[in-house]
């Protein structure tokens, strides 16, 4: 492991910055500095052993997360920039990538100081120190969003440093990409889940449901202060993919009300064509 990362800092002791201490703690001997708005979320780190310190002093740190939303995360770092030493590693934890390129990549980079941006692939239905796990990044994918001008030699340690906590792959991306795709296969799925249980035989369904119901409303308990700040930041490709999926809803629709059998069984074949392609490329990956 890189001898930088001797010292990491963890900016937000919720679900992921916890979750991540904890990592750092089993899966490394690292020494961990936390900071939280909220002292109680520090204590609890201290308590639990995740973290060595929780005075928020970023200046020891080789390898620095910040666990928060994306306004936080740019405003604290703005901030405390000034804490961060040289040829130190900056990354933020969140789920949206221009807004936080934009606004850390190049404040980092005229301090000298590597900015690598990384979206961490898992998560749960509740939030806070009180719900992370040592094991929630174990398997997961991270994806780094990189624009070009980032050290190839800091993102191969920053790399490493995540397979040593437990994660099963590092994938490379952009930020544009990023946002583009994360609108799809989760932003798009929260409001999906939070809008089909808002129908008013929700409250009906005891004794009527299989695993479907719980499969698509699992997500539906949203953090509204999280996520409704994600979707705003992101509105233009959230809105792209609300639209395609507005569509294909009305083609369902359509063929329904017309009575089109054949059309209603193709839209059908190829929702089950594409899910049985996915289904074989994970089984055999190129």
């Amino acid at each position: 492991m890189d001898k930088r990362f001797n010292t990491i800092g963890i900016v937000g002791m919720g679900l992921i910055g916890g979750s991540l201490a904890m990592a750092v703690k089993e899966c490394t001997g690292c020494r961990v500095l936390v900071w939280d708005k909220d002292p109680k979320a520090v204590e609890k780190a201290l308590s639990s052993g995740a973290a060595d310190c929780g005075d928020g002093d970023l200046s020891e740190c080789g390898l620095i997360f910040l666990a928060l939303y994306p306004g936080a995360a740019a405003e604290y770092l703005e901030e405390h920039i000034g804490q961060v030493r040289p040829g130190a590693v900056v990354t933020d934890l969140c789920g949206i990538k221009r807004f936080v390129c934009a606004r850390l990549a190049p404040l980092c980079r005229g301090r000298g100081v590597h900015f690598i941006s990384a979206h961490p692939m898992a998560g749960r239905e509740t939030s806070g120190f009180d719900s992370a796990l040592p094991t929630l990044y174990r398997g997961a994918s991270v994806v780094l969003a990189l624009d070009g001008e980032e050290d190839g030699k800091a993102v191969e340690a920053l790399e490493g440093f995540f397979y040593a906590l437990g994660f099963g792959r590092v994938v490379r991306s952009d930020p544009d990409t990023h946002d583009e795709i994360i609108a799809y296969t989760s932003q798009l799925a929260h409001i999906l889940s939070s809008a089909y249980i808002q129908n008013p035989l929700a409250t009906r369904f005891s004794g009527f449901t299989g695993g479907s119901f719980q499969d698509l409303t699992r997500v539906s308990r949203l953090n509204c202060s999280m996520w409704g700040e994600l979707f705003e930041r992101n509105r233009d490709k959230l809105c792209d993919q609300l639209d395609l999926l507005i569509e294909k809803l009305i083609d369902y629709k359509k063929a329904l009300r017309d009575g089109d059998r054949e059309e209603l069984f193709r839209l059908m074949e190829t929702g089950t064509e594409i899910k049985n392609r996915l289904l074989s490329e994970l089984k055999n990956p190129e």
